[in-house]
């Protein structure tokens, strides 16, 4: 496995490699790698034949100081999970390499990002996109691997590459989660025991939405209203919703495809999770 360091370096690189005939896939994170990111290597994998893994603490997507500060920084063993996955190449650029002094050029998406994480976290989408566009920029890939759980970051990315015409295949892969149902999350590791009990009701409240579902109710104030009765004793609620799938918008009657989206927080630490209704 190489390790590149600056964007010219990946940019070299990714270009050789595709002069090659190799198919490029890039997997971009924030580090603190888990088992959810093991899955997001092995779909890039089935995609592609070789495999740039981004580590990169995004500074500009945190609207909140702390939760930056706080954000688990776990290189060692990140670059032993990409060893061990088979990845080709990591990516780990320095924040003053990324974002040097003279920095001063934002990518904003409109629309998707006004609301649920856009509305509660200011200039979060704002950092996301700016960094996705220096990552797919730097590394060129065919195809580029981002995991369900953040659905409404994947839209936004995907409407990011079609609207400035980056040649990507974007591909969102299935949410993984622990065997009592909660989504994997590099966040999950600051959760104290009681809190970690209570995290698990936010996965029970969508599948109990999914369940009404497919046993035949489409009212989507009732789906909604079920997923957050499971989970309001237990967590400080941000949003629960149902949307589109492409246009994010509210839906009255939920449809296949339709997704419930959640937020919320528990002692300060802030969750995000997803389910897409299937028949």
């Amino acid at each position: 496995m190489r390790i590149v360091e600056t964007a010219r370096e990946l940019s070299d690189l990714s270009h050789s490699k595709k002069q090659g005939g190799l198919k490029v896939a890039l997997v971009p994170t924030m580090g603190a790698l888990h088992e959810g990111h093991r899955s997001l290597i092995h779909v890039a994998q089935q995609h592609a034949d070789f495999v740039i893994v981004s580590i990169f603490v995004n500074r500009l997507q945190f609207n909140n100081e702390e939760d930056f500060e706080t954000y688990p920084v776990t290189l060692d063993d990140d670059i032993a999970i990409c060893r061990s996955s088979g990845v080709s190449a990591l990516y780990m650029p320095s924040s003053k390499s990324m974002y040097p002094d003279s920095f001063g050029t934002s990518v904003e998406v409109s629309g998707l990002t006004a609301r649920f994480e856009g509305a509660s976290r200011a200039g979060h989408f704002s950092g996301v996109t700016t960094v996705v566009t220096k990552l797919l920029t730097a590394s060129a890939p065919d195809i580029a691997v981002f995991g369900q759980k953040d659905f409404q970051q994947f839209a936004v990315l995907r409407k990011l590459v079609n609207d400035l015409d980056i040649p990507v295949e974007m591909v969102m892969a299935p949410t993984i989660r622990e065997e009592d149902g909660l989504a994997l999350s590099s966040r999950n590791v600051r959760l104290n025991k009681d809190s970690r009990r209570r995290a698990v009701s936010i996965s029970q409240g969508l599948f109990h939405s999914l369940t009404l579902f497919q046993s035949g109710v489409r009212d989507t104030q009732e789906l909604n209203e079920a997923a957050r009765k499971s989970c309001a004793d237990e967590i400080a609620i941000d949003y629960v919703q149902i949307v589109d799938a492409q246009t994010l918008e509210n839906v009255s009657e939920a449809h296949v495809g339709d997704v419930l989206l959640f937020a919320g927080t528990i002692d300060g630490i802030r969750l995000i999770d997803n389910i897409i209704f299937t028949a």
